[in-house]
């Protein structure tokens, strides 16, 4: 475990999936907290996604140990294209899974949440339809894989925010998800921004962070 002089509240902690080594930036401290899981979207988090990395330390500050996964560690990835998506996607899939276990070793009294962004709420959404030790998830602006939302049969509390003029991730594609976790007797709850494209605005990415707080401490607590 490496300590950030640049930042404290942030330290960087690694974990064997597949033979690889993937990083986790862990932020915060409070030993009862909930933990969450955070996953970023397409562009990686060095470059355009690195946003997530300041929801993952702003939540940490509301209550929460949250661990951002560079779940792109597993497959040297970069930048996930379309063809890249479909030929990793299983692999990271099990690289959540596997964060989910490593987190539940190091924290064994601690609830487990994920919230994913675009490609990493589809993971997200994956892994709560399969994982019983996933408490609870927030999907912003992602949706469900085929093979996952044939097979979800295990429901939990999930919020889906999602831009109403998303182009690169559709609403269809929450409506999907929402239609499948609802076929496991757990319908989701459902927010829609109006006017709002697949990178929010700032108002209305205050307005995710309120919203997911709010529902991960609800559930996990």
């Amino acid at each position: 475990m490496m300590k950030s002089p640049e930042d404290p509240l942030r330290e960087l902690e690694r974990f064997d999936s597949g033979g690889r080594a993937i990083r986790v930036e862990t932020f915060g401290k409070e030993e009862r907290a909930p933990s969450v899981i955070v996953l970023h979207g397409a562009t990686g988090v060095e470059y355009a996604n690195r946003f997530i990395a300041g929801y993952a330390r702003s939540i940490a500050t509301r209550g929460f140990v949250t661990h951002l996964i560079h779940y792109f560690d597993r497959t040297g990835t970069h930048y996930a294209d379309d063809a890249t998506i479909e030929s990793s996607s299983h692999e990271w899939r099990e690289v959540v899974h596997d964060a989910v276990a490593f987190i539940r070793q190091r924290r064994p009294h601690a609830a487990v949440g994920v919230f994913g962004f675009s490609l990493g709420g589809y993971l997200a959404a994956a892994e709560v339809v399969r994982n019983e030790e996933v408490g609870a998830a927030v999907v912003l602006a992602g949706g469900l894989d085929e093979d996952s939302a044939q097979n979800a049969r295990r429901g939990a509390p999930v919020l889906i925010l999602h831009g109403a003029n998303d182009t690169h991730v559709p609403v269809s594609e929450a409506r999907k998800l929402e239609a499948a976790l609802a076929r496991t007797g757990h319908p989701p709850v459902v927010h829609l921004y109006p006017g709002e494209e697949h990178i929010m605005s700032l108002p209305g990415f205050a307005d995710v962070l309120m919203r997911s707080t709010e529902f991960l401490r609800r559930h996990l607590e």
